[in-house]
């Protein structure tokens, strides 16, 4: 008996380190001094995605076409989807079937017969995640929560999703309401790109206004709780939402910012909301390692454009050296780049081949500052191109003693009231300097014809006979 007891323990002794390599490499490392060294096991959530809102570019994946379910992080669709095809100063009505849902489903809550404006309703929807607020939508938009279901499909697959179903408006479960973090990030970027959707997703407290059946309220999201205390809150982060059923587990959808560039995660089916904005972060801190926001006129200040000017002062400090700034045409284009840290190199030493430069004056003193010499055209990627103008950064002063040129001859000329062109100096020596010019061809146009000047023959003198008597 003792030695079966032994042998019993050596046994789990031996299983147990046995499994101890197995479960030290799937646990976790994670350094936060080291973001960028992200690993799949560094997150809590069974799915998860980064992508960069500017371009779209996936940052980030974990089984990020995995199906799973969304819970109320659908209601980012329903919001958004109400913003384009409804008026926020619509006053709504909550019908009876809009307030049948399941035991201890999320609420604003709304009384049958309610009336509010689509604008407060959009704000107390998310904030508060009301599934009853998400089924007034719903029938407003398109009369019913079965219709309004087959538009979020409809518009889920023009923006290129390609594993997503929803059945109703809210989240709440069912087997065949489902998406991916990929499709959900998708989802998120089209939504974040509407500012009004980007106040409401932002919100994490507010003040419903009376309604014709309740007094003012005060609604308050799970958002507040994740940025509410010191330990949690995350300066860069500007949204969007959380989701949970029993199934779908603790979701989270979040946008961050931070020096330009933005970002947007989805981390799906986590141990709990901490752990969703703990996964959030380390997601955003990994992007804000790869990606760096830089613009036009900070690549163009690596390498400026200098102009060699001719005709300039000799007491010029510079010697001619003329560097030009450049300035945008409209303030209202947007002309960020945002780029792979790795890239950045490459587009500052071949920024040249981005742009196309075109001279409007000549290089010849005397110039003003802010006198516009160029304008430079960049062309991005993607989108329209973007103009500037190249103007003098300083002001160059001309020689004294200096021959005028031929085109300031021509203007001179062209501007004298006398009809006849003033006999100056300049003008003779230019004269001169044709007449030898149109000599020289000539000249070398008969050598080369084969030409010789004939020499007059001297006429041969006859000898005389001298002789001698």
């Amino acid at each position: 008996m003792f030695k079966r007891l032994v042998c019993l323990l050596l046994t789990v002794l031996m299983l147990a380190v046995c499994a101890c390599p197995a479960a030290l490499a799937s646990s976790s490392d994670y350094d936060s001094n080291h973001p960028e060294k992200l690993n799949d096991t560094d997150l809590s959530a069974s799915a998860a995605i980064l992508i960069e809102v500017n371009s779209g570019m996936v940052v980030y994946e974990k089984n990020a076409d995995v199906r799973m379910y969304p819970a109320s992080t659908t209601k980012i669709l329903t919001t958004y989807l109400a913003l384009l095809m409804g008026n926020l100063d619509d006053v709504v009505t909550t019908s009876a079937t809009a307030l049948q849902l399941e035991e201890k489903a999320s609420v604003i809550p709304l009384s049958e017969g309610e009336q509010l404006p689509l604008e407060n309703l959009l704000y107390a929807t998310m904030v508060k995640s009301g599934n009853d607020g998400a089924n007034v939508i719903a029938e407003t938009i398109s009369g019913s929560i079965y219709a309004f279901a087959e538009t979020m499909n409809q518009y889920a697959a023009s923006i290129g999703c390609t594993n997503t179903h929803f059945v109703n408006p809210s989240g709440l479960h069912d087997d065949n309401h489902y998406t991916t973090a990929r499709d959900m990030a998708l989802i998120a970027r089209e939504a974040m790109q509407d500012e009004t959707f980007r106040k409401i997703a932002s919100t994490t407290t507010y003040a419903l206004p009376r309604t014709n059946m309740h007094g003012s309220r005060r609604l308050d999201s799970k958002m507040a709780e994740l940025f509410g205390s010191d330990s949690a809150v995350y300066p860069a982060a500007n949204g969007i939402k959380t989701g949970y059923t029993s199934k779908a587990g603790y979701c989270f959808v979040g946008s961050a910012t931070k020096n330009g560039v933005t970002f947007i995660s989805v981390v799906f089916n986590c141990g709990s909301y901490a752990k969703c904005w703990s996964d959030t972060k380390k997601l955003m801190e990994y992007g804000f390692t790869q990606y760096v926001s830089t613009s036009v006129a900070e690549l163009y200040a690596m390498s400026p454009k200098v102009l060699e000017i001719s005709k300039y002062d000799l007491n010029d400090p510079q010697l001619g050296k003329l560097e030009l700034s450049l300035n945008k045409l409209s303030d209202s284009t947007n002309d960020t780049i945002v780029t792979l840290q790795s890239r950045l190199d490459y587009l500052s030493s071949n920024f040249n081949d981005l742009v196309a430069i075109e001279y409007v004056h000549d290089p010849v003193a005397p110039i003003t500052a802010g006198e516009v010499m160029a304008t430079l055209t960049y062309y991005p990627e993607e989108g329209e191109p973007i103009e500037y103008e190249l103007v003098a950064s300083r002001s160059v002063s001309r020689r004294v003693l200096d021959f005028p040129s031929l085109d300031e001859l021509i203007a001179d000329t062209l501007n004298d009231p006398n009809p006849f062109p003033r006999f100056t100096v300049e003008i003779f020596l230019f004269l001169v300097a044709v007449v030898a010019v149109i000599w020289g061809v000539v000249k070398g146009v008969k050598r080369l014809m084969g030409f010789r000047s004939k020499k007059p023959r001297r006429k041969a003198v006859k000898p005389i006979s001298r002789y001698y008597r």
